[in-house]
């Protein structure tokens, strides 16, 4: 089995789906977490500056929280069999990575994470946008995109987990994919901050109970870092 580090803020965020996966399959790994003022000293060694990275056996580091998670769901079982099936379980995951994007960078860039001071001037960071400066409108419009994004993709998520026995088990059968654990990783602080949106889709909320009573990951909820985001 490869050894395996994980590098990503201090935060749950776009890297705690691979933790849980990680927790899921009963593999050790070394979660290398930083905070933002600590991003500098590692910025330069990532292949894409940008996070999370999973670094493997003979320092081979791999970006982009997409590809790190169906690389860990084919290796260790959380993708199911047929390439039809296969495919399912990547548009309801890339369904929730949608929301996940948006809230992210919607969420840092209220708490003002996104900019930073380049010879006085309040800039966006380089590696988010271009080092544009931002319109004081532009928080307004990220709220609206990650709420535009949940009202068009929640729906139809929710509908598609009733497509199987009625939404009383997991997106692909019996069995808990990557996808699920996507549900429960990816509306965890949208779900805290705003219930009442999430009280229209009561089939998804169930699921994240489900995957939350996992024997892994329910110890590995009760065990890991307590953080905001």
């Amino acid at each position: 089995m490869p050894n395996y580090t994980l590098y990503y803020f201090n935060g749950r965020g776009r890297a705690e789906i691979l933790r849980m996966m990680f927790a899921a399959a009963g593999v050790k790994y070394m979660d290398k977490r930083f905070e933002f003022n600590e991003w500098d000293k590692y910025r330069k060694d990532m292949p894409s500056m940008c996070v999370p990275v999973l670094e493997m056996d003979g320092g081979m580091r791999m970006p982009e929280t997409m590809a790190i998670a169906r690389y860990l769901a084919r290796e260790y079982g959380f993708y199911p069999k047929s390439n039809m099936e296969m495919m399912r379980c990547d548009y309801i995951a890339d369904c929730f990575y949608e929301i996940m994007h948006d809230y992210m960078r919607y969420y840092h860039w209220k708490n003002g994470r996104f900019r930073f001071n380049i010879g006085g001037g309040n800039m966006m960071n380089p590696g988010m946008a271009g080092g544009d400066t931002m319109s004081p409108n532009y928080d307004n419009y990220m709220q609206w995109r990650y709420m535009n994004t949940c009202h068009r993709v929640l729906p139809f998520l929710e509908r598609t987990l009733d497509m199987h026995h009625g939404g009383k088990h997991f997106f692909m059968g019996e069995q808990m994919m990557w996808c699920d654990m996507m549900c429960y990783c990816c509306l965890e602080n949208p779900y805290t901050e705003n219930q009442a949106m999430f009280s229209k889709f009561p089939k998804l909320m169930s699921l994240r109970t489900r995957v939350a009573a996992h024997p892994k990951v329910s110890a590995y909820l009760k065990s890991r870092c307590n953080t905001t985001w």
